[in-house]
């Protein structure tokens, strides 16, 4: 099916990034986002992006949520962007807006189409697993923090098909960054689920970005523990994860095994490099605020954990560490990393 009229529901750092790009390209496309700093700004003066190879502003078509129910048309396909605590009454916002063919796309950390298909329907969601770095720290100015030549997007149906929307999505993205369909959804979702959770919950707990964490030993040490409990419920599960960040799952494995560590240390440094030294987004909540997504990361692994019986006592420290930060116990600092050793 053609896929002309288009939208974003959740305009934050991803969501204003592929609305930026995609509006640029000749795209008819609704930004749609809570924030009303930032709707406003994108109406007075479009919305501005900085990347690695480029600065340039464009002027979007920007919708505060409550303006949503003005709109006539039904949209064709809706990119959800927003936090995984809030997919499920996103989705029975957007629903009625979706034409009886339209797509809801989950651009979302962590695994949320299980939330998300029985509101909409299953034969309605497509998964996308994103791997571009952003960020959102001012009102109408979005910041891309890596490389344009680093994959952007892995679009997925549910079932594993290849089929003619999905290769049409392929398309719509594609000016947003090197974008891609998979048959193999579930992989490309464990992959990026277990680098969401090496990385995002200890940038908040420490205030480290990307290039800090990748020179730290002690971070290393940390996520290899994590990766090794994420990838072992994967693996019970059935599902073939496909390269973490990558590197293939089975050298995350075999180290937290204690083979091959030191060869792994020398690939996460160098795969960091494409990576640059933003800030993930759990460090960017923190940072602003609001409630972090370890729940729908680290306890997401802990809770699948629990169901087939393999023990994640690292992914559990990090929850916890995580949650005494947001309740105001503990400080961002480094010296969350020794508490974390503590607790294990």
């Amino acid at each position: 099916m053609p896929f002309k009229n288009l939208a974003v529901l959740g305009a934050g750092a991803i969501g204003s990034t592929i609305g930026a790009y995609l509006t640029r390209a000749g795209r008819d496309i609704t930004l749609i986002d809570l924030w009303p700093a930032h709707v406003e700004e994108m109406r007075r003066g479009g919305l501005k992006v900085t990347a690695q190879d480029e600065e340039f502003t464009v002027k979007v078509r920007a919708l505060h949520l409550a303006d949503v129910c003005t709109l006539r048309q039904r949209f064709d396909a809706v990119v959800l962007s927003v936090k995984s605590y809030d997919s499920v009454w996103a989705a029975s916002f957007i629903e009625p807006y979706l034409a009886p063919a339209g797509v809801l796309i989950s651009a979302q950390n962590g695994i949320n189409e299980d939330q998300v298909a029985p509101i909409v329907g299953y034969t309605r969601m497509i998964g996308c697993v994103v791997t571009i770095g952003a960020g959102l720290y001012e009102a109408g100015h979005v910041t891309r923090t890596n490389s344009p030549k680093r994959p952007s997007f892995a679009l997925g149906e549910l079932n594993g098909m290849l089929t003619p929307r999905l290769q049409e999505l392929v398309t719509v993205l594609a000016p947003a960054g090197p974008t891609r369909a998979t048959t193999n959804l579930w992989g490309e979702r464990w992959a990026k689920l277990t680098v969401n959770c090496m990385a995002n919950p200890i940038a908040g707990i420490t205030g480290m970005n990307n290039l800090e964490m990748r020179s730290s030993s002690e971070v290393f040490s940390i996520t290899v523990a994590v990766a090794g409990e994420a990838l072992k419920i994967a693996q019970a599960l059935g599902v073939q994860v496909e390269p973490v960040g990558g590197i293939p799952a089975q050298t995350y494995l075999d180290a937290a095994g204690g083979v091959g560590v030191e060869a792994l240390r020398r690939d996460w440094v160098e795969h960091g490099q494409s990576v640059g030294s933003g800030r993930p987004s759990l460090l960017q909540d923190v940072m602003k605020g609001r409630r972090t997504e370890v729940d729908y990361l680290n306890g997401y692994v802990v809770r699948k954990g629990r169901e087939v019986g393999v023990p994640t006592p690292t992914n559990q420290a990090i929850v916890e560490v995580t949650k005494r930060m947001e309740r105001g116990e503990l400080v961002q600092g480094p010296a969350n990393l020794q508490l974390l050793t503590r607790l294990l």
